[in-house]
């Protein structure tokens, strides 16, 4: 079999796609992933087939400073939508670049299945010639098939709003997406043989036909009872990045010279004031003497020239070799830090910035695994003082962590999840 795993976005976005095409090589499948250029260095590391998207779409949506006043929710409402629409414009030339790679690789490496992310679309297109075929992986819920507790995931993470209204926000975005599908692959739909094509068959086509699967912890976010069988809630998988990495004894030592360390990233989130934001960290950690790893990954955070003994900065480290020997994380709230963090017991203080993170931020407080997090907006050296020595103080938080690493021990099935991959409607 050959699977391609198409991906865009930051490495939130990559990681669930790269995990599954893990699993899938080791079941013998070629696969071959087409990320951003960025992640070039990460993907050929694994000995495997690698074509690139431009660097341009991560460096104008993730890392401008454009998009890090959107990111860190900086100055007004109006200033943020703004530069929304700016962005916008300017993403209209890439996306059509982006668009058009995905379909030369589909016509040139004639695959067999089709793994694709919320940004890309073309596979949507390419499902409805080959059906069942197109495997749509998303790495949160409430995005495409309706929760009734909970509205889509907007810029702000929604929320509940009552059943009415929560089943509303998901009819607008799916009719927004197909009409956006539609317009933007017009150009190639004269390919597409047998398939009635129009905004209307391409909704029923993602909601009750192209497979959906959800990387995620049913001890997280439980799968209802109403979704359609193409829509499997499959468990949270994450890649081995342990085999090309060691640590330095610098921070061997650390560890070994303090105990209940906490660990402090936003991962490869940003924002607009990552000096301000880091001194109203480090000096709540120098006050309460809190031994700290803290990683700057792409520049959420900065180390200063000095710093106390008991703080240790790193730039990259991979979470499944640090986690286990931390009492808790404090993050920015991503999918995968958040499940991750869970997986190895860890108590959890997640600072959002946008989108899902705001839902975890919730998730984890009604989880009992950590205290409720200010957004990085409003972040600073009182309330983060006061919610990090709950996170440290009350052991409720670890106790519950510990309770669900072990439920997320046996949830993986992948003899189930490549059924489900598998499987004809």
């Amino acid at each position: 079999m050959k699977a391609i795993l198409f991906s865009l976005g930051s490495r939130g976005d990559i990681e669930p796609l790269f995990a599954l095409g893990e699993i899938l090589r080791s079941k013998n499948w070629e696969v071959i992933y087409v990320f951003p250029e960025q992640f070039r260095e990460l993907v050929e590391g694994e000995n495997t087939s690698f074509y690139p998207f431009t660097k341009e779409f991560l460096e104008l949506l993730i890392t401008s400073e454009k998009s890090k006043q959107l990111t860190s929710r900086s100055g007004s409402w109006l200033s943020r939508v703004k530069v929304l629409i700016g962005l916008a414009v300017k993403s209209i030339k890439i996306n059509k670049e982006v668009l058009a790679r995905q379909h030369e690789i589909l016509e040139q490496e004639q695959a067999d299945y089709v793994f694709f992310n919320q940004k890309c679309v073309y596979p949507i297109l390419w499902e409805l010639q080959n059906p069942g075929r197109a495997i749509f992986v998303h790495p949160f819920p409430c995005f495409l098939h309706k929760v009734k507790q909970h509205s889509i995931i907007g810029f702000s993470g929604g929320g509940n709003y009552g059943t009415i209204l929560n089943s509303f926000t998901y009819r607008l975005q799916t009719v927004i997406l197909s009409i956006a599908v539609y317009f933007s692959t017009k150009k190639y739909h004269k390919e597409i043989q047998g398939a009635k094509l129009n905004p209307v068959s391409i909704k029923r086509a993602l909601l009750n036909r192209c497979k959906s699967v959800y990387m995620l912890s049913p001890s997280l976010f439980k799968q209802p009872e109403y979704w359609p069988q193409n829509a499997n809630v499959v468990g949270y998988y994450e890649r081995n990045k342990l085999k090309n990495w060691q640590a330095d004894k610098k921070l061997i030592g650390f560890l070994k010279k303090y105990q209940k360390i906490v660990f402090i990233t936003f991962g490869s989130i940003s924002n607009s004031n990552p000096l301000e934001k880091t001194k109203a960290i480090l000096s709540v950690l120098e006050k309460h003497k809190i031994p700290a790893i803290v990683n700057t990954s792409w520049g959420g955070l900065i180390q200063p020239e000095s710093h106390a003994d008991h703080i240790h900065f790193v730039n990259q480290i991979p979470y499944e070799w640090i986690m286990p020997m931390v009492y808790a994380v404090v993050h920015h709230g991503g999918s995968g830090t958040t499940h991750t963090a869970l997986k190895y017991a860890c108590a959890n203080l997640i600072i959002p910035h946008f989108i899902d993170q705001f839902f975890w931020n919730k998730t984890i407080h009604q989880l009992e695994v950590g205290p409720k997090g200010n957004s990085i907006k409003k972040l600073n050296r009182k309330n983060f003082e006061s919610k990090l020595l709950d996170l440290l103080q009350n052991p409720v938080y670890k106790k519950n962590a510990e309770t669900i690493a072990k439920q997320m021990r046996n949830e993986n099935d992948i003899e189930k999840l490549l059924e489900l991959i598998l499987r004809e409607y």
